[in-house]
């Protein structure tokens, strides 16, 4: 696409250069420009793009994107806009021929339950759509790649580059994981979402928003992304968790709302569209009934827990705002397997369980806690800690969790990155020592996570379960400016290993 047309689509005024030259990428990295690339410098948290336009025009860029006025004159087109935060999208959906407009788009947003319900999303859309891609905080899956995922969200020239593999791959459907962060960001411009899931909306990423008015602000944002001016698509539908005070007065106007409820935090009042009837849950898989579309239906699954229940519960009504039959969309989510490092249960030799959780905020915590409780027939035990270089005022919070919610706690490193993990241990452990009547001895600060988590699975006997939660999928532990190799669901399959089990 010219200069000259790619200008005209995104409604900037150009000025300078050959209007002619041909654009074939857009980048906001000065680093990673070569010739026939847009530069697109944006103003972010940390740094101004502004700085280094003189390096991409000397790099051989096609045309600069600049906010206001060019600084000076360039030999290369510039473009100029009021706001540039969303332009690399912008252009990049253009670059690629609108992909998003191929495939039909579930997104997910909210707190807790994000990636869970997009890797559900992404089984029931493979079974009734004939494949689905997948965008989210463990992978990217396009149907000709799978991929560590850098970003829950990609930034926006990868998010269309991914979807145009997708839909090149002919897959007919993707789910994506929605981020705060890229939606005020503006990393899904121009996104165009056939479903906008919201979960939950707890305390995370205070570090970021600053508050919960905000946080929650930037994930209503998703409603942008299905209506507005220019859409190819229909209008898309919104799936709304009314059991969460945060999104049950949501206005959505224009659009097509499904409200989902489980009734575990009260009564839903008003209209619910898809409800949980009953749930049977069992430290092997969770049995649940569900009531929509006027009729009642049944999931059988492989997940455990009462965390999942919304999670499955959740996912029934993405593919109810989608349009698919109950009964297919409940067959489909009976099928779907163990998701990595979320309520991802290992069987221990001595009869005990241990459940690998990603959950990383008090809320998150306290459901799985909750959850692991349930399928105790012993006692429970917690090992987690905080990440460093992040919100602190979660750090004695997620203690206070611990002391209320388990039988016995080891507090260890999540992350500390530049911070001292003995600090952050610290400041956890005086939250668990404030809950009235707890008791001191049943917790310990052991900084060593593998060591933590090696003695809690000592301690565990027939029926108790041991939850290891802050990390999930992940595979590393970032201590100052290292990246080390740990794995918490490597560490429980050692151990297993070690003792003649198997998981």
């Amino acid at each position: 696409m010219s200069v000259r047309q790619l200008a005209g689509e995104l409604g900037a005024h150009a000025t300078g250069g050959d209007l002619e030259t041909m654009v074939r990428r857009v980048t906001v990295d000065s680093r990673e420009v070569a010739p026939g690339d847009l530069y697109v410098a944006v103003r972010g948290y940390s740094a101004d793009g502004h700085r280094w336009l003189a390096d991409a025009e000397a790099a051989g860029c096609a045309a600069v994107a600049v906010m206001g006025e060019a600084p000076r004159d360039f030999d290369v087109p510039v473009l100029a806009f009021a706001d540039t935060r969303p332009v690399p999208a912008l252009a990049a959906r253009l670059l690629h021929g609108c992909p998003d407009t191929s495939l039909r788009l579930a997104g997910v947003t909210g707190t807790n339950g994000k990636t869970t319900t997009a890797f559900l999303l992404r089984d029931m859309l493979a079974a009734l759509e004939g494949g689905c891609g997948l965008l989210g905080t463990i992978r990217y899956e396009t149907g000709t790649t799978i991929v560590p995922a850098p970003l829950t969200t990609p930034d926006g020239p990868s998010l269309y580059g991914l979807l145009a593999e997708m839909r090149d791959a002919g897959l007919g459907a993707a789910a994506l994981e929605v981020s705060s962060h890229a939606l005020d960001q503006d990393r899904t411009a121009g996104l165009e979402l056939d479903v906008g899931l919201m979960t939950n909306l707890s305390r995370d990423h205070l570090d970021y928003h600053r508050t919960l008015d905000a946080y929650l602000a930037a994930k209503l944002r998703i409603r942008e992304l299905l209506c507005g001016a220019g859409r190819i698509k229909a209008p898309g539908a919104l799936a709304i968790n009314v059991d969460d005070p945060a999104f049950a007065d949501v206005d959505a106007p224009g659009l097509r709302v499904v409200r989902w409820s489980t009734g575990w935090r009260g009564t839903a009042a008003g209209v619910v569209d898809v409800r949980l009837l009953d749930a049977d849950l069992e430290m092997t898989g969770t049995q649940l009934t569900i009531g929509a579309g006027g009729g009642t239906h049944r999931i059988t699954s492989s997940l455990v827990g009462r965390f999942n229940v919304e999670n499955l519960t959740a996912a029934v009504a993405g593919g109810v705002a989608l349009g698919y039959d109950v009964a297919d969309i409940c067959a489909a989510l009976s099928a779907t397997g163990q998701v990595p490092g979320r309520m991802e249960g290992f069987g221990l030799p001595g009869g005990g369980l241990a459940v690998v959780d990603y959950a990383h905020t008090p809320d998150a915590l306290d459901a799985v806690l909750e959850s692991c409780r349930e399928l105790s027939s012993g006692r429970l035990a917690a090992v987690f800690g905080c990440g460093g270089d992040r919100d602190s005022g979660k750090r004695p919070q997620m203690g206070a969790v611990a002391a209320r919610g388990a039988d016995a706690t080891w507090i260890t490193s999540d992350n500390p990155r530049t911070e001292d993990p003995d600090a952050i241990c610290a400041m956890i452990l005086d939250g668990y020592r404030e809950v009235a009547g707890v008791d001191r001895d049943a917790c310990r600060v052991v900084v060593d996570r593998t060591r933590a988590i090696t003695e809690a699975l000592d301690w565990a006997g027939e029926g108790d379960v041991v939850v290891i939660a802050g990390k999930g999928h992940e595979d590393y532990q970032i201590v100052g400016d290292r990246r080390l190799d740990l794995d918490d669901r490597a560490v429980v399959r050692q151990w297993i290993a070690t003792r003649g089990g198997a998981s």
